[in-house]
């Protein structure tokens, strides 16, 4: 019997009718999970007060990743996405991007955006923790329903800061999204609690659970800097949106 990952309930009340993409499909994701009911799996793509769906926060700041870094391949035809909240300038090279104006005047949308942007991360996180693994109903995965399907708390989510003027990617993983968890990211879990995932171009990384959590990522940010990590040992949490440089500006600093 199927059992909703996120609000726990059993298919013989709710229904799994619909394919619940772990990825959004408007990023390029074809990967679903079956234990996600049509209620919750509508929820993640629907408006909340005005303010944009999780899914949608998602795919608005990694399409404009993808779309930058699929440019330096001449052989791949693209589409020019349309966003709601951004304008974009393609002219000249400026590949400038700013919010419209009725939301850079709304206060705190940046952070309000950005909040929906990480309740996204985790919920990729753990839609193909379940697919892949199957363990999404463990506890210590409750915080992360709690935040990404109920809005309730708030947790970080990290991204590592590039040491070298490189983004580091698989173009396939660009055209077709997934997160993988190998013998290794098991091992740093069970470790640190920890999990790292390459999305567009951006490692992020977030805590697998709220417990001890502050001590954990100390333990965990100095075996980055022990390991030297190649995709960077320093970590930038995303309290707002531009926290996260979806627009690779790093690659034009002197």
């Amino acid at each position: 019997m199927k059992i909703c990952i996120w609000c726990s309930k059993k298919e013989n009340y709710v229904t799994f009718k619909k394919l619940a993409h772990t990825i959004p499909q408007s990023l390029g994701g074809k990967l679903t999970c079956e234990n996600v009911c049509d209620s919750c799996n509508e929820f993640f793509g629907r408006k909340e007060r005005g303010l944009p769906a999780v899914e949608v926060a998602l795919k608005e700041v990694l399409n404009t990743s993808k779309y930058l870094l699929l440019t330096q391949h001449k052989d791949i035809k693209l589409s020019r996405f349309k966003s709601e909240y951004f304008n974009f300038n393609y002219k000249n090279d400026s590949r400038t991007f700013k919010f419209k104006m009725g939301y850079k005047l709304r206060a705190n949308f940046q952070s309000e955006f950005a909040r929906r942007f990480r309740r996204g991360i985790y919920k990729v996180f753990l839609e193909e923790r379940e697919r892949q693994i199957g363990d999404a109903h463990n506890d210590r995965f409750n915080f992360i329903r709690e935040f990404s399907r109920y809005n309730l708390n708030d947790y970080p989510v990290f991204v590592q800061v590039p040491k070298f003027k490189a983004v580091l990617y698989n173009t396939e993983d660009l055209l077709m999204p997934q997160i993988r968890f190998t013998e290794h990211s098991e091992e740093i879990d069970k470790e640190y609690r920890f999990y790292n995932y390459p999305l567009m171009g951006h490692s992020i990384v977030i805590p697998t659970s709220n417990q001890f959590m502050e001590d954990r990522f100390n333990a965990y940010l100095n075996y980055l800097r022990k390991t030297d990590d190649p995709f960077g040992s320093e970590l930038m949490p995303i309290n707002n949106i531009e926290h996260l440089d979806f627009r690779f500006n790093y690659m034009n600093r002197r």
